[in-house]
């Protein structure tokens, strides 16, 4: 057929039928397959597209939000937020939040990321059973993995390229390396009050900081912070999000609230105390197990845990503060926000009350991992030596009824006033404990004589009301500032006594290590122990802020031991004298001023005799344990037997006496058990 047969068979009118049909498609395709789509928000793309793998905990499979986490993760995903902050408790999925967030940001918004750990080991675990298992089980992610080729860098646990051209790196705070030759415009800073995080001498400054300028080339870089928190003092994470809009979640009262914005009915869940009317409350059975727990709201309605599940999914985030910085957000989540089984209300509380046995090492996890708070230690510098002189008690004797042994803290002194001071300390249950007496020995401690005076306070007794006598279980006394040789010979030749020569550990950036070694240093023939004074003087210092007898409240004497200096203000001046200062670089050391603070030093001495006595024996661990005094049967000591010597009447009018012939041996003593250490 020739073309003009061709062009003679056409229709009129096929070609701009054609023409129009073809247009229409044509803005099909420009409207649907080649038009941008809308970004989801991290939520959303949590629910559809968001698999929990097998291996990262108890439940798996497709992705399911509390109410509270939908607000958090849009916000870590949304490009008009820079700083987000999460001030955050245990058991609230932070850590699902933050690998859904890093899976939107390699999907849905492709860009580069980077994750900070506190330490490598930290980066290579998260990398390896977080972001990989995610990677491989979520079906969007797996398709953008890349395949295997020879002359490509490979994916290992802390690194891992996408076929799109994002990638996530995973690194290890502590070195200055984990922030240079490389560029993140999502950056993820986990745990950032671990030490990892904390700068050291010799860093180019804040990591944080050095961590913020991987993003400097993109206009719209973003960074993601988040933490439990430890101590206030130090804690970076409750410092930024302060610094925030502090937002909280706010829920509405299931009773009071049904209309959709009204105030009075909604409010943020918190615990809440004892002198709150609001926050989780409990009432206990007789015998002390828990009966019931509740909520008492702002708004005066009781609340029960049922109704827990429908004020999440109804409650919103609200900001409570202006940030300093615009566009910083922050969040604070505690565990009693949670739908999780174990972050019920009445379990939160079952653990407060066992928090209460033991306050010295539970009370700050739970304040940290429960509350999502940081901890505030108060130390005795901050109480008033007026306060201290209203507290002063009577005795009735010379040393409490409760106490059960006693140690003793030495600090030997040189130049125009040479002396040695110390004080005998009573201790008990709970490590309650008791000042004795603080007595001053002057002379030259490069003399005999002081040494000879000293040696014979370490063998006086002391008695109590019942006429039971103690003498000093321990001494530690200081050996790294005068007289050093002196002292190594006097501890030496008496340790099978318990009396040990000290010095304080260097402890660099204020540094806590344990307060006993497990070994003494020795060399030539004499022997100390290098002890850790830092955690010394927490413990010591922060027991004098203990108001309430009992655990770790320390009493004081209107009338000392014969033989000491008197108990005044002077005494108490000197004993809160040391103050726990903040660092510039974020950690805390206790600052010792040149001026007369021996009350406070013996005292940290005679707490670490306690410490050496609990490494010997788990008695005096057991004691450190003990919450109430009561338990003892009445007029007993509760010390091991060798604390006390026989008792001995109260002394009554004798008849004259011929003279008392010069001493002998006390056989009517008998013989003091050795204990199995030695």
């Amino acid at each position: 057929m020739t073309p003009a047969d061709r062009i003679n068979l056409h229709r009129r009118g096929d070609y701009p039928d054609g023409r129009v049909a073809l247009r229409t498609e044509l803005d099909v395709l420009f409207d649907e397959a080649l038009a941008f789509k809308a970004l989801m928000s991290g939520s959303a793309w949590a629910e559809e597209h968001g698999r929990i793998p097998k291996s990262t905990g108890a439940e798996s499979g497709p992705v399911t939000l509390y109410g509270y986490q939908r607000g958090l993760l849009d916000a870590m995903c949304d490009p008009t937020v820079p700083l987000v902050t999460v001030l955050k408790a245990a058991r609230v999925g932070y850590t699902r939040l933050a690998t859904l967030a890093i899976g939107y940001h390699l999907h849905q918004d492709p860009t580069l990321c980077a994750v900070a750990q506190p330490v490598e080991d930290d980066a290579e675990e998260f990398g390896g059973t977080e972001i990989g298992p995610m990677l491989r089980e979520t079906p969007v992610l797996a398709r953008l993995l890349r395949p295997a080729r020879a002359g490509e860098k490979k994916d290992k646990a802390t690194f891992y390229q996408m076929a799109n051209g994002a990638l996530v790196r995973v690194v290890g705070a502590a070195s200055d390396d984990a922030f240079r030759r490389y560029s993140a415009r999502f950056m993820f800073a986990d745990e950032i009050d671990g030490d990892g995080w904390t700068p050291g001498a010799k860093t180019q400054g804040d990591k944080l900081k050095l961590f913020w300028t991987r993003g400097e080339t993109f206009y719209n870089r973003k960074q993601v912070r988040g933490s439990t928190p430890l101590i206030e003092e130090t804690s970076r994470v409750w410092k930024l999000w302060l610094a925030s809009d502090q937002r909280r979640y706010f829920v509405p009262c299931p009773h009071c609230s049904e209309a959709a914005g009204e105030l009075d009915g909604w409010q943020y869940l918190d615990w809440g105390g004892k002198d709150t009317l609001h926050g989780v409350k409990w009432d206990l059975h007789d015998d002390g197990s828990l009966k019931d727990v509740w909520y008492q709201g702002t708004c005066g309605c009781i609340i029960h845990e049922t109704h827990k599940v429908w004020m999440d999914a109804h409650g919103e985030w609200r900001a409570t503060a202006t940030p300093r910085t615009p566009g910083h957000v922050g969040f604070h989540l505690w565990t009693g926000m949670s739908l999780n089984a174990n972050a019920a209300w009445p379990v939160i509380v079952q653990e407060w009350l066992e928090a209460q046995d033991d306050p010295l090492s539970l009370i700050q996890p739970f304040v940290n991992l429960r509350l999502g708070r940081p901890y505030r230690a108060t130390f005795g510098h901050e109480v008033k030596p007026s306060s201290f002189l209203e507290r002063l008690e009577e005795y009735g004797a010379e040393v409490p009824d409760w106490v059960s042994f006693l140690t003793f803290g030495g600090d030997v002194q040189s130049g125009a006033n040479a002396r040695i001071e110390g004080a005998v300390w009573g201790w008990g249950p709970g490590l309650e404990c008791a000042l004795i007496g603080h007595f001053v020995l002057p002379g030259d401690p490069a003399e005999p004589e002081v040494w000879r005076q000293l040696d014979t306070l370490l063998r006086r007794t002391f008695r109590k009301a019942d006429g039971t006598e103690l003498r000093v279980r321990a001494a530690a006394i200081d050996s790294g500032g005068h007289h050093t040789a002196e002292t190594y010979a006097f501890c030496t030749e008496r340790r099978k006594r318990r009396i040990w020569a000290i010095k304080g550990k260097s402890e660099a950036r204020g540094a806590r290590t344990k307060v006993w070694p497990r070994l003494p240093s020795s060399k030539l023939g004499s022997s100390w122990y290098m002890v850790g004074g830092n955690a010394a003087r927490d413990f010591a210092y922060g027991s004098l802020a203990v108001i309430d007898t009992g655990p770790r409240h320390v009493h004081f004497p209107v009338e000392p031991a014969a033989g000491s200096r008197p108990i005044d203000t002077e005494y108490f001046e000197q004993l809160t004298r040391e103050k726990l200062v903040v660092r510039r670089q974020g950690f805390t050391e206790w600052e010792k001023p040149k001026v007369p603070r021996e009350a406070g030093v013996c005292f940290v001495y005679a707490y670490v005799a306690v410490c050496g006595l609990q490494a010997m024996s788990g008695r005096y661990v057991a004691m450190g344990r003990m919450p109430e005094r009561d338990e003892a049967e009445p007029g007993k000591a509760e010390s091991p037997a060798a604390d006390a010597l026989p008792t001995v009447p109260p002394p009554t009018a004798r008849p004259s006496a011929p003279p008392t012939p010069p001493l002998a041996p006390r056989a009517a003593t008998p013989p003091r058990r050795r204990s199995s250490w030695l």
